[in-house]
Formats: structure tokens, sequence, C-alpha cells
């Protein structure tokens, strides 16, 4: 087996890192510009098995790309997908499972009850603009 000099070596991990890098900057960016990972759905139980969000990712991984590579790529897959579970279990903790402001579900009511009492004239003119315009859209 032939000796494989440092420098080379060196070189092979700093091209694994990086190509890791690039998946999974693209895997947390391009998914949150598709509306396919977006719903105003009631929540239900997280279904066994990997996520969208997952198999998006590792549908990603170049089809001709090494084996090392690939090893990279699909555990900064999974790497990311537990981030993104974390993140949904808070925001779900923290919405109690109400609406997003502006989405549908939120109310007309609802979303005027939100505007501060002590807002300005004109922010509150503002805000009960936005309501009617959330509300014309989503409905």
């Amino acid at each position: 087996m032939k000796k494989m000099p440092a420098d080379n070596l060196l070189r092979g991990m700093v091209f694994l890192l990086i190509m890791g890098g690039c998946v999974s900057e693209q895997a947390v960016v391009e998914p949150t510009a598709t509306r396919a990972l977006i719903s105003s759905a009631p929540l239900e139980a997280a279904p066994v098995g990997p996520s969208e969000f997952l198999k998006l990712c590792l549908a990603r991984i170049a089809s001709d790309s090494s084996e090392g590579a690939r090893m990279v790529a699909e555990q900064s897959c999974q790497d990311n997908e537990k981030l993104h579970q974390g993140v949904v279990g808070i925001a779900v903790a923290k919405s109690a499972n109400r609406a997003s402001a502006g989405t549908q579900g939120d109310s007309l009511d609802a979303c005027m009850a939100r505007i501060p009492a002590d807002a300005t004239v004109g922010q509150r003119l503002l805000a009960e603009e936005s309501c009617k315009r959330d509300q014309f859209t989503h409905h």
C-alpha cells in the first residue's frame, strides 16, 4: 500500500469539510424557500421515519459524490434535521397551537386584539389595514 503524503490527506479532509458545509448550507437555505414545508393544517403526531426536511436534504446529495463526501453530507443532513426538529418543537410549544399572525386560521378579531392599546393613531391605522389585508388574502 502506498503512503499518502500528509499534504494530500489534508487537502482531502478540507475538501470533505467544504462539501459538507455546502450541502448543509444548501439544506438549511433552500427548504425555507419552498412552500411545501409550510402548512397551516392542524398539527398532528410526528410521523415515524425520516421527515420531509430530511428527505429533501438527502435528495440534494450528488449521486456521483465519493463515499466519504456522501457520509459527511448525510451526517450534515441528520444534524440539520435535529436542529430543525428542535426549532419546530420550540415554536409549537410557544404558540400553543395558535395560528400565526397573518396566516390562515388567524381571525380578524384576534389580529385587531393584538394591536397595542398605546399605539399611535398612525400605528393603529397601519395595523388595522394590515389585519384587513391579511384577512382578505387568507380567507
